[in-house]
């Protein structure tokens, strides 16, 4: 169900009146059942995944929290990576055999079955959630929650298939609060879905037909064309996904919930660290809390925050979909940022002055400087490896 189409807009408003005239003890199983309802819609057979899912994750509660004793640990790993092995099957089983086919020409048969496997929607953002869960309840941070409360915080259809990805601890409380339905919020609500909508209708939607072309057959068009349809593919996938993300906020809103920011004027930053802290928010924090952090941050020294940086990014990358392409897209941001951590530590070793940096007019070429890295990073995103090669050449006037 997508939600820029009048069969959302009919589902929300049936699921905004059932809400908001049942007993409030009623309304998180009705939010639950329209969750399911929502994830039914799109293809049947994968809710019977992620119910089952859900239900395993839930049960495995109680055995990883910090007083279940010896074993908890066998079970966090068991619930943890059982979660990313359901991810690694369904979204990269295709790109696995994609990679042995390179090596090994007799896989290439294997790759061709598995190409075709169709993986559950948004698997990838309700896979992160579930790690979330068990591991905030291994570390001690909250107690195993109730089913009624971990079914809503995975079935919730505001942020079901596109985020932001929620954390337990946020959401939850909210369940709680309720005092019955808020004019302010619903006016905020449909203001943020409309604001939404008019991003990914009036301005994604009408660039994408203009850059497709472009990046389809990038020989055909001058130097001056590539940069004008990098540009506008730059703003189509903000508008696109900073406006789902307005609806997710937004239909949230209107049951009361609020749920965490995703955007904050990415390519107004002037560096590529703060672009990443304002760009997909809620995935940046998860990749810091629960990948970066746990592979040693920078606690063991710069050499080391490099590779981990650089496995972080990489990851992402790969997070976003299972291709090459999106694999050198994370690499090449978590060279970006590694450049940048390196420019940091020579400036302080040399004693630059930091006062400098607030000139106005070093903030406007830090600026573009910083929105050009992440125009090139993205035809790494929207093409596969060579095409994109032979674009960003041509970009730096390094290739007629």
């Amino acid at each position: 169900m997508i939600f820029n189409t009048w069969v959302y807009a009919l589902f929300l408003l049936i699921a905004f009146c059932v809400y908001w005239l049942t007993p409030p003890r009623v309304r998180p199983w009705v939010l639950t059942v329209f969750g399911g309802y929502f994830y039914w819609y799109y293809y049947p057979p994968h809710l019977l995944l992620i119910v089952a899912m859900t239900l395993i994750v839930f049960a495995l509660g109680p055995l990883v929290q910090p007083s279940a004793g010896r074993r908890r640990r066998l079970w966090f790993i068991a619930g943890a990576g059982g979660s990313i092995g359901m991810l690694a099957y369904y979204k990269y089983q295709g790109f696995f055999f994609e990679s042995l086919a390179l090596v090994f020409p007799a896989a290439t048969q294997m790759h061709a079955e598995y190409a075709q496997l169709r993986a559950p929607l948004a698997i990838s953002f309700f896979t992160f959630e579930y790690v979330h869960y068990l591991i905030e309840v291994y570390r001690g941070t909250f107690a195993p929650a109730r089913f009624r409360d971990f079914g809503l915080f995975i079935m919730f259809f505001p942020t079901l298939i596109c985020g932001p990805i929620k954390r337990f601890q946020q959401f939850n409380p909210q369940e709680y609060s309720q005092r019955g339905l808020d004019p302010a919020n619903v006016n905020a609500g449909l203001e943020r879905i409309l604001f939404g909508l008019a991003k990914k209708t009036l301005i994604a939607d009408t660039v994408a037909p203009y850059c497709a072309p472009v990046f389809a057959h990038p020989e055909a068009y001058t130097w001056v064309q590539l940069w004008l349809a990098v540009y506008g593919y730059a703003m189509q996938i903000y508008f696109d996904f900073s406006g789902y993300s307005d609806i997710a906020i937004g239909s949230a809103k209107l049951f009361g919930y609020t749920v965490q920011e995703n955007f904050n004027y990415p390519y107004l930053q002037t560096n590529i660290a703060r672009f990443w802290r304002c760009w997909h928010i809620s995935l940046t924090s998860w990749i810091t809390d629960y990948l970066y952090i746990p592979l040693g941050g920078n606690r063991r020294g710069e050499n080391r925050a490099y590779v981990n940086r650089f496995i972080s990014m990489t990851l992402c990358g790969l997070w976003h979909g299972a291709a090459f392409h999106f694999m050198a897209w994370g690499m090449y941001h978590g060279i970006a940022l590694n450049l940048y951590r390196g420019y940091q530590l020579l400036r302080a070793r040399l004693g630059w002055p930091k006062a400098a940096e607030s000139h106005v007019a070093v903030r406007a070429l830090s600026t573009l400087f910083t929105f050009h890295v992440v125009c090139i990073g993205w035809v790494l995103f929207v093409c596969d490896v060579d095409k994109a090669w032979v674009i960003i050449l041509r970009l730096l006037g390094m290739r007629g």
